[in-house]
């Protein structure tokens, strides 16, 4: 099975012509697990590449298969229920409401979050909000996951539950994995982001 992410020489800039991210190339296998060393900007700068968000300044980007994305901040809609908001990626992409509720809510209670399913974001602690995004991340079946700082501010039995929601879903599913912060998985690789390099 080939890479789900390829990058070749890939590099982008801010608007002060300061290298983000520096000319990187990388393959990434099914299920690998990849540490990237970076500030928050450089790390959301290769997301945005990586999720199709953005082109790079240079160089070539692929992905082969979905990919999920979840931050720190969750940016839910207040208005809808967790259920709703966890469906929302399948909203995006014109599923149907029974498929992308169902979705949802088996992507809830895989992160042990099923009980807040019909409650509304405002109710959430920061460890089930962070769970609740990490449903949304996986609804869609990704073959890659995108993770920034995801357990930043959470103390250590929030983050150890988080990473253990984390661990099942991708023994089950063996999505690749990119993550930045504290390193929550085994890597089998480490990416270093950073000024010079």
């Amino acid at each position: 099975m080939g890479p789900v992410l390829t990058l070749q020489n890939v590099s982008a800039y801010d608007a002060n012509g300061r290298a983000l991210v520096p000319p990187v190339s990388l393959a990434v296998l099914p299920g690998e697990r990849v540490h990237v060393l970076a500030e928050r900007p450089r790390f959301d700068a290769l997301a945005r590449i990586v999720g199709g968000l953005a082109d790079p300044d240079s160089g070539e980007a692929a992905v082969c298969g979905p990919v999920g994305h979840m931050s720190p901040e969750a940016d839910f809609w207040e208005d809808l229920t967790v259920l709703d908001n966890a469906a929302l990626p399948l909203t995006v992409a014109g599923v149907s409401k029974r498929e992308r509720r169902d979705a949802a809510l088996a992507a809830l209670e895989s992160v042990g979050l099923g009980y807040a399913a019909h409650t509304y974001p405002k109710s959430l602690g920061l460890c089930e909000q962070r769970l609740a995004a990490l449903a949304r991340a996986l609804v869609g079946k990704p073959a890659l996951l995108l993770l920034a700082e995801p357990v930043s501010m959470l103390d250590e039995k929030e983050t150890a539950r988080f990473i253990s929601a984390l661990t099942e879903r991708r023994t089950a599913d063996r999505f690749a994995v990119i993550y930045s912060g504290p390193e929550i998985l085994p890597p089998d690789r480490t990416l270093r982001l950073q000024e010079g390099e």
